[in-house]
C-alpha cells in the first residue's frame, strides 16, 4: 500500500473554514496567538469569522487556506503518525507540501505565502485578464489555442491541466472573450473562473521575478518524503528552488501528478485541504486507487478503518 497526501491551492476557502479546528485543539490556538504576535496576522479572524467576499481576494485566500490545510495535516499525523510515500499540492498547495514534507519550516513558508498572495493581488488589482476553463481534452484545447493565436494573434496560456476533461486558459478579457465564443460555437463547455488575474501565465511575470528573489534565501531541507512538482510533475531532486522559481508563470501539471503517482503504484490519496476540491476534481482521472478528504466525516471513518 502506497499513499500520497494532497493539498489543494486558490478556490477550497470557505467562510468558517478554521473554526472547527481552532475550537478542537489547544495548538492551534497556540498556532494562531504565535502568528498573531510574529506577523501581527489574526489567523481567527480570517479563518473563522470572515465572510467568503473577503476570503476570495487572492491574498487573504492564500494564506487561509495554507493554513487550515498545514493544521489538517498536523492533526492527521498526530492520529496516524504516519508520512505517506508522497505528497503533491496544487499551485499554492506545493508550498503546504514542502512545508508538510519538512523541506520548509511553518514560518519560512508563512512568510512565502504571505508574499505570494501579495504579489498575485497586485496584479490583480492591475491585471485587464483572468481564467477560462475548459471541459473537453488537452490536446483538442491545445490546438484550438494554436489556431486561435495565429488567426487573431492572441496571447493565450494552458494555466492548468487539471483533469482529463478539464484545462484552463490564462489571458486578457478580449481574448478570453474570443475562445468563450470559439469553444462555445463547438459545443464545448467553458466556466469564467472568480478570480482576478491571468494566474500561472506570463502575465506573472514581473510578480514571479520579485517572489523568486525572496525564494533565494531560502535554505530548504531534504523532504522526508517524495514531493512532486506542479511545474515537471516529478518529484523534486534538489531542485527545489529552479522549480518554485518558475512555478508562478507555468502550467499546473496537475493530471499529470495524478498520472505519476498512479505509475509509481500509489493507491490511497487523502486530500487533506477546506472544501474536498481535489477529491472532487481527480473522480475524473483516477483510474485506479481511491482518494479520501479528511473534512468527510465518512471518509474519516474508512480511513480509521484502514490506516
Amino acid at each position: 500500500m502506497k499513499s500520497a497526501i494532497l493539498f489543494p491551492g486558490q478556490g477550497a476557502q470557505y467562510a468558517g473554514m478554521g473554526k472547527g479546528l481552532y475550537e478542537k485543539y489547544d495548538w492551534v490556538k497556540k498556532i494562531y496567538q504565535d502568528v498573531k504576535e510574529r506577523f501581527a496576522l489574526d489567523l481567527y479572524k480570517l479563518t473563522c469569522e470572515s465572510d467568503l467576499n473577503y476570503l476570495t481576494r487572492t491574498d487573504h485566500a492564500q494564506i487561509a487556506i495554507f493554513v487550515v490545510s498545514y493544521i489538517n495535516y498536523r492533526a492527521f499525523f498526530n492520529k496516524y503518525k504516519i508520512m505517506p510515500e508522497y505528497m503533491a499540492g496544487h499551485s499554492l498547495g506545493e508550498f503546504t507540501a514542502l512545508t508538510a514534507s519538512g523541506a520548509l519550516s511553518f514560518e519560512e513558508s508563512l512568510e512565502l505565502v504571505l508574499e505570494r498572495g501579495r504579489l498575485m493581488q497586485a496584479e490583480a488589482e492591475k491585471s485587464q485578464g483572468g481564467m477560462l476553463a475548459i471541459k473537453w481534452n488537452y490536446e483538442n484545447v491545445k490546438n484550438i489555442c494554436k489556431e486561435s493565436m495565429e488567426q487573431h494573434n492572441l496571447k493565450i496560456s494552458i494555466s492548468n491541466y487539471n483533469s482529463v476533461n478539464q484545462i484552463v486558459l490564462s489571458g486578457d478579457w478580449d481574448t478570453l472573450n474570443i475562445m468563450e465564443k470559439t469553444f462555445e460555437s463547438n459545443g464545448i463547455l467553458t466556466t469564467r473562473l472568480n478570480v482576478g488575474a491571468a494566474f500561472h501565465s506570463s502575465y506573472m511575470e514581473m510578480a514571479s521575478r520579485e517572489f523568486s528573489s525572496l525564494l533565494s534565501k531560502i535554505k530548504f531541507s531534504e523532504p522526508k518524503c517524495k514531493v512532486i512538482s506542479n511545474v515537471s510533475s516529478l518529484s523534486y531532486k534538489g531542485d527545489i528552488y529552479s522549480m518554485l522559481s518558475k512555478q508562478m508563470v507555468s502550467t499546473v501539471r496537475w493530471y499529470e501528478t495524478i498520472k505519476y503517482l498512479q505509475e509509481e503504484g500509489v493507491d490511497i490519496y487523502i486530500d487533506l485541504g477546506p472544501k474536498s476540491i481535489l477529491k472532487s476534481m481527480m473522480k475524473r482521472s483516477l483510474s485506479k486507487g481511491k482518494v479520501y478528504s479528511y473534512e468527510d466525516e465518512e471518509d474519516k471513518i474508512l480511513l480509521d478503518r484502514i490506516l
